[in-house]
């Protein structure tokens, strides 16, 4: 694969919705959103099996982004099915604390 210009991804629902999560895509990344889109039916009716609703979406990736770190999020919603956000971030910054599971007291007291 040259580059990756489109991601699949496959979210399971319980019946009302109540509760998602992705699920494994037979293919994840794609060289253009043709090929993902394509794709995309198989892939649904093969993740369609147990008691859930199932949802797919491709999403764009510019291929600019290959050495960068991405974020993807999703969402569900009744008026426009799976939503899925592919954006590139940042690194944390090398001293940055990104978090912290300490009481806020100890916290400032190793931070002097």
């Amino acid at each position: 694969m040259e580059h990756i210009a489109a991601i699949m991804l496959l979210v399971g629902c319980s019946h009302g919705g109540l509760t998602c999560e992705e699920l494994q895509a037979p293919q994840v990344a794609f060289e253009t959103m043709e090929e993902c889109v394509g794709a995309l039916p198989a892939a649904l009716g093969g993740a369609g099996a147990g008691k859930r609703l199932v949802h797919g979406r491709c999403a764009v990736v510019d291929p600019a982004w290959v050495e960068e770190n991405i974020e993807i999020t999703w969402r569900v919603s009744r008026q426009n099915g799976l939503e899925v956000h592919v954006r590139p971030t940042s690194p944390p910054a090398g001293d940055m604390i990104v978090a912290d599971n300490a009481h806020p007291a100890q916290a400032a007291a190793r931070m002097h």
